[in-house]
């Protein structure tokens, strides 16, 4: 037996309340977690794609000669780049080929 009562009644407390914690407590707590990490993850696609972009378009800018032409142009697309990456991963096409789901469902048929 434990030597004072009331440490063993509070910790059978807190295990009873960990083990009786409400699934919508901790599903609150993740999706929280979860929409954080997607729009630092978001914000950080954009700003790479835009550095990745402008880097780009200022050493080809520099090997041609075409000061600034090239850099602008490559930085509006590292922008289309950036928001492309980040519309593919929301609809869940992150790793996947090409646009549409059908191979995932295993609708490999074309309708005719």
């Amino acid at each position: 037996m434990a030597d004072n009562p009331g440490d063993d009644l509070e910790r059978r407390i807190k295990d009873a309340r960990a083990r009786h914690a409400s699934p919508q407590d901790t599903h609150k707590n993740r999706d929280d977690s979860g929409a954080m990490s997607s729009a630092f993850r978001a914000g950080t696609d954009l700003v790479a794609a835009v550095i990745v972009g402008g880097g780009l378009g200022f050493w080809a800018d520099k090997v041609l000669g075409t000061k600034p032409l090239l850099m602008i142009l490559m930085v509006f697309c590292g922008f289309a780049a950036g928001f492309l990456n980040i519309y593919r991963r929301e609809t869940g096409q992150e790793f996947k080929i090409g646009f549409k789901n059908d191979r995932a469902s295993g609708n490999d048929e074309k309708e005719e």
